[in-house]
């Protein structure tokens, strides 16, 4: 009898103990799980307030906060290209007008002092030397022909509506005028004026003696001479196609087709001095011919494009 009251009160003791342990448990779980989803929004958090930090370095743009940083930077970038247009130990060659007549000019310069060269299209005009300087601080410039006649005092401007460009005004003491002028720049070599061609294995004088020649050749119509000048075979355009011609005789038979009036007009008013040249030879006028010199030929035009 005593054995069986132990029992009764031992055994719901036991289930008392059990339930409370179990409570323990489920407690300590439940509070663990609740602990760590902070946890891992705190890692989400942090992470995209990095990401929301970092992201500004790595934009291009100049902050819209820093006024005078914007303005710097602008002051910097207007300075670099303004001395770019006529960049140092380059010959830049510009091409414009001083009133109504159309002028081309190329510009050495080495740091502030500019050597240059006044020339047109007119074959029978004399090529002018002026020399003169560069103020970077002021973005101007000064030249002078070396009698004193004729000067120019301008401005470099950068990235207008027509390209770089030199604006300012031209004076002749000769008679006493003043005139507006304006060159946009036209190309630029890594050389002085004298060598001014350095992939082409020729003197300038020689250069541009044959573009001279081609030049006089289509204004005057002298179709053999011209046709002599060509390498053959070349490609030319007829009636919208391209065809190949492959000889001389060839081409005197199609000239009138190949020289028509538009082409003559725009050859009649290129310059043949100071012209663009790259690795493929030198051009003359705005692409229409092309020519270089061949070892066992010299001189020859080997692109037309009409």
């Amino acid at each position: 009898m005593k054995s069986n009251k132990k029992m009764f009160i031992i055994v719901p003791l036991l289930v008392l103990c059990l339930i409370c342990a179990s409570y323990v448990v489920t407690t300590k779980f439940i509070t663990s799980n609740n602990n760590s989803a902070p946890a891992e929004e705190s890692v989400s958090t942090t992470t995209k307030q990095e990401e929301v930090s970092t992201a500004p370095e790595s934009t291009t743009g100049t902050p819209v906060n820093s006024t005078q940083e914007t303005g710097d930077a602008e002051t910097t970038g207007d300075a670099s290209k303004i001395q770019d247009i006529i960049s140092d130990q380059t010959t830049s060659v510009f091409d414009g007008a001083v009133g109504e007549q159309n002028i081309g000019m190329a510009i050495y310069r080495s740091g502030s002092e500019l050597t240059a060269s006044l020339f047109t299209a007119n074959e029978e005009d004399p090529e002018t030397k002026l020399l003169g300087t560069l103020n970077k601080d002021t973005s101007s410039f000064v030249l002078t022909s070396e009698d004193g006649s004729i000067t120019f005092e301008g401005t470099l401007s950068p990235d207008t509506s027509n390209g770089d460009r030199l604006t300012g005004t031209f004076k002749n003491t000769k008679d006493q005028s003043e005139t507006e002028f304006h060159l946009t720049l036209s190309h630029s070599v890594g050389s002085p004026l004298e060598g001014r061609y350095p992939l082409v294995n020729a003197d300038a004088a020689d250069v541009e003696n044959f573009a001279r020649q081609i030049k006089l050749n289509i204004v005057e119509d002298k179709k053999h001479e011209f046709a002599d000048l060509i390498n053959y075979p070349i490609n030319v355009t007829i009636n919208n196609k391209k065809i190949s011609i492959n000889s001389s005789e060839e081409f005197i038979q199609h000239y009138n087709d190949i020289v028509t009036s538009d082409f003559k007009n725009k050859l009649s008013d290129s310059y043949t001095k100071y012209l663009f040249s790259n690795s493929m030879g030198v051009m003359l006028g705005d692409g229409e011919i092309w020519f270089d010199k061949f070892h066992d030929q010299g001189f020859r035009i080997y692109a037309i494009n009409n």
